[in-house]
């Protein structure tokens, strides 16, 4: 199976072309990061995902890091600054692993929201700015003040996050983040409530998507969380019209790729019964 470096389409092995952006075959490769045996399980788990859900791209690992040192030495540090929604999707499409401290995250509202800093004066008056002067995204500034209060925030202070696809990273991550599609997102929320008999509670807002409901919420929740993405992602980042994200703890990992056979077994008997 190919899947297309530029989009993460998934492509069929005799593909010259990917015929959802058009990038030649010799665009498209897996990647080429030596993996660790003792990866064996993320891999395995990463497999699951791409092959049952039909998954375009990688999985994304997302660690967020209290202590420098506890960056592998493997994984180096992103030559320039970016957004998270930008490094999500590098790891999704790309395959690429590498670590992002405060001073190569872009977007300081993501950072705020994943506990690389706290919002400064300056920070906040842009806000005010963009959201309500600017952008008119609230009603009134104490609207948009309540937004960004209640907005998730994880509570620890971090120094670093660790970005890559799940079956290369060589520690196991805080958080598993998916780029997909509808139907994709609904499989991985059945496999949820195969597993825990629970309706899944969703956190989700239109702004700092892909940061703050995508990895913080998970994170901080101990839960399953969807992203609808934002203008950010959409623009910045390229995530198309058509996808949104999934977040789940690591430990949830093992039981939801686990669910997502079983029911993927009993659907393809359900309609081969039909």
């Amino acid at each position: 199976m190919k899947f297309c470096i530029r989009c993460g389409r998934k492509l069929t092995t005799d593909a010259s072309y990917c015929d959802g952006c058009e990038a030649p075959t010799n665009r498209i490769q897996q990647p080429t990061t030596s993996i660790p045996s003792k990866n064996s399980q993320k891999r395995e788990i990463e497999q699951a995902i791409k092959t049952v859900l039909g998954l375009e791209g990688w999985p994304v690992a997302v660690k967020l890091l209290k202590d420098p040192g506890e960056s592998p030495s493997s994984v180096e540090e992103i030559n320039e600054p970016h957004r998270h929604c930008e490094m999500i999707q590098k790891a999704r499409i790309h395959g690429a692993s590498f670590s992002a401290p405060l001073s190569k995250q872009r977007c300081k509202v993501a950072a705020i929201s994943l506990g690389l800093m706290t919002a400064t004066e300056e920070l906040r008056k842009h806000q005010v700015q963009e959201l309500f002067q600017t952008r008119h995204r609230f009603k009134t500034e104490d609207i948009l003040w309540k937004f960004l209060e209640s907005t998730p925030k994880v509570s620890e202070k971090h120094t670093s996050i660790l970005y890559g696809p799940l079956g290369l990273t060589p520690i196991d991550p805080d958080v598993v983040v998916l780029v997909c599609n509808p139907l994709q997102a609904m499989k991985i929320i059945q496999a949820y409530q195969y597993t825990t008999g629970q309706r899944a509670s969703f956190s989700v807002g239109g702004l700092f998507s892909l940061c703050a409901d995508a990895v913080a919420t998970p994170y901080s929740s101990g839960s399953i969380n969807i992203a609808i993405g934002c203008e950010g992602a959409r623009k910045h980042a390229g995530l198309k019209d058509y996808k949104l994200s999934v977040g789940f703890p690591y430990k949830m990992a093992s039981a939801l790729t686990d669910a997502l056979h079983i029911l993927a077994k009993y659907e393809g008997a359900e309609e081969k019964h039909a």
